[in-house]
């Protein structure tokens, strides 16, 4: 007989590629989830690492629990309960798969037989294998919640560590229990019961209370519970209009002060009164006669993101019914990080009436002259604004004036904002006039143009007409040039199909129609070739009915493919009429004369 190694378990080469990918950053755990007992073929086995099943199985089931041995944490041991209604076969191998049904690790088992009950002999039996690991925390350790029968040793086990252990039934409101102690008397835990210390102090402090049913009339030191309660000396006096009196009612005390909740809302001239604490930041600005510039403020920006905004009310002009001289300029100036120095100016223009341009000058270190342009006839306009706490802003009631922008001034940014007023022209938003105008570029209708150049398509991308060169309009279907346009005519490279009839010619004109009640189809065919220069040709489904052909001499031949029926056929000066009779010189006249 051959010799077999001792039984032994081995971890297969996909158990070892599997354990290999749960050790990597990011791996999965390698789950056990089955286990499979074989009879070998009936013979001892012998497996190695390149095994993928056993020799013969004959039973299989969800593994009974994973667990890491209490004495060495490097060692896995995986169980496999057979209960004793299943037998009628031999034991000689056992195999671990994983979630994938894939073999993890394999073993040869000295050969036991598993009776059937009905064989006279059964047991419950377990089978055991120890898997050996770096890193038992690559493994899911797990006892499968449906396993209806545990192990002597597993039942053993668990009764003797919840033995030694504390957890036990805590006691609830409704259920006994086990209870925990607490002598405090600040805790609304209603897990842990009072001892007799915490309800002394509870009662203690319940004794130094007052009486709710003897209306504070227990307090002891009265003036000291007043001065408790921060309660002023008017506490204690009567309502009245007199000394020593509290005011109430429609008493002007009461009634003219300024209620809190309103927020300000009860002061009869609010801008009087934030004029009068300074709390408005405007002030009027009149210009002179003559449009041109004006240096209206000097502002402080530091560099680090200072923001500072001016917006005046009015505009050039005074006229009754021009409407847009009541116009709404917006200036917002921003300072920068220092990199580079400097600040950017933006002009926001609601009305034609409103500033035109603005421009600054940096006079000395973070320190702006700010200048607007505006039309003349901008008088008494009212400027407000604001700034960020690190910056400050001084408007000029009565500005410098110049009638150009001053040389040393850097032009900011103007932005209309467009509204009823100042509507935008087509060509501000690149739009194309109704009246009329000017397109660059391709245009599609109801798609993309995938033509390009001078063109336009309709529906589908590259069907259309496009610009070829001078006078030459090319006609285009699917991206293919069927045809064009030029001044001679329309030039076509595939057929022509007309539903109408095709005409020629001005006021006599030379028509090509169907009446579309031909049972054929018919051809007027123009074609030729060395033996033939020219034939002309009339055909149908059928074949050919006449055609006129140039001979290479130069002669023509006309020939129909049929009968010919004429009142009076001519042949040169021959004569053939309908009724038979023949006139030539053959005959010196007529045949029927002869």
């Amino acid at each position: 007989m051959p010799a077999f190694p001792k039984f032994k378990t081995i971890i297969t080469d996909y158990g070892k590629q599997r354990l290999i990918a749960a050790m990597s950053p990011g791996g999965t755990k390698l789950t056990l989830t089955q286990m499979a007992v074989g009879d070998g073929g009936g013979n001892p086995t012998n497996p190695d690492t390149t095994s993928t099943a056993l020799v013969n199985e004959v039973w299989r089931a969800a593994v009974n629990s994973v667990s890491v041995d209490k004495t060495h944490s490097n060692i896995i041991i995986v169980e496999l309960l057979i209960p004793a209604e299943v037998g009628g076969f031999w034991v000689r191998e056992a195999g671990i798969y994983d979630e994938f049904n894939k073999l993890v690790a394999i073993c040869s088992l000295p050969a036991s037989e598993k009776p059937l009950l009905e064989q006279g002999s059964g047991r419950a039996q377990t089978v055991r294998m120890t898997l050996i690991v770096s890193d038992t925390s690559i493994v899911n350790i797990t006892i499968d919640s449906t396993t209806i029968m545990a192990t002597n040793e597993y039942v053993d086990n668990s009764l003797e560590e919840h033995e030694k252990s504390r957890n036990h039934p805590d006691a609830t409101l409704t259920d006994k229990g086990f209870t925990k102690l607490y002598s405090g008397v600040t805790s609304i835990d209603e897990t842990m019961a009072a001892t007799p210390k915490a309800v002394k102090i509870a009662m203690d402090n319940a004794s130094a209370r007052l009486a709710k049913e003897r209306n504070l009339a227990d307090l002891t030191n009265i003036p000291l519970a007043r001065q408790s309660l921060q309660l002023g000396n008017s506490a204690t006096l009567n309502v009245g209009t007199t000394a020593n009196t509290v005011a109430a009612g429609d008493d002007s005390r009461i009634t003219g002060a300024m209620q809190k909740s309103q927020n300000g809302g009860d002061i009869p001239d609010k801008k009087k009164f934030a004029r009068t604490i300074g709390a408005v930041t405007s002030t009027n600005i009149t210009f002179n006669d003559a449009s041109g510039w004006y240096k209206i403020a000097t502002v402080v920006m530091p560099q680090s993101t200072s923001t500072a905004v001016i917006k005046l009310y009015g505009g050039s002009g005074y006229n009754v019914g021009s409407f847009e001289q009541a116009a709404i300029s917006e200036l917002v100036l921003r300072a920068g990080n220092g990199s580079p120095v400097g600040i950017t100016a933006t002009l926001w223009r609601r009305s034609p009436a409103a500033a035109n341009e603005v421009a600054w000058v940096n006079t000395s270190g973070d320190t702006y002259d700010i200048y607007i342009n505006i039309g003349q006839h901008a008088y008494w306009l009212i400027a407000q604004y604001d700034y960020t706490g690190n910056a400050n802003v001084t408007l000029h009631s009565t500005p410098e004036y110049s009638s150009v922008q001053p040389g040393s001034s850097t032009s900011g940014q103007t932005y209309t904002l467009y509204n009823s007023l100042m509507k935008p022209t087509a060509g501000d938003v690149e739009a194309l006039s109704v009246n009329g105008g000017r397109l660059n570029g391709a245009l599609g209708i109801g798609t993309d143009n995938a033509l390009g150049g001078n063109s336009i398509v309709f529906g589908d991308n590259d069907t259309g007409f496009k610009w070829h060169s001078d006078g030459v309009l090319g006609i285009y279907a699917n991206n293919a040039l069927v045809g064009y346009i030029d001044n001679s005519g329309l030039h076509m490279s595939v057929d022509v199909l007309s539903n109408g009839a095709i005409r020629a010619g001005n006021a006599k004109k030379l028509s090509l129609t169907s009446n579309n009640n031909s049972t054929m189809t018919a051809t007027f065919n123009l074609w030729g070739d060395a033996n033939r220069p020219t034939v002309i040709e009339l055909d149908d489904d059928q074949g050919w009915h006449l055609y006129s052909q140039r001979n290479p001499d130069g002669s023509i031949v006309f020939t129909v493919n049929g009968d010919i029926t004429a009142n009076t056929l001519r042949a040169g000066e021959a004569i053939y009429q309908n009724n038979g009779d023949i006139f030539g010189s053959a005959w010196g006249g007529w045949l029927s004369n002869w």
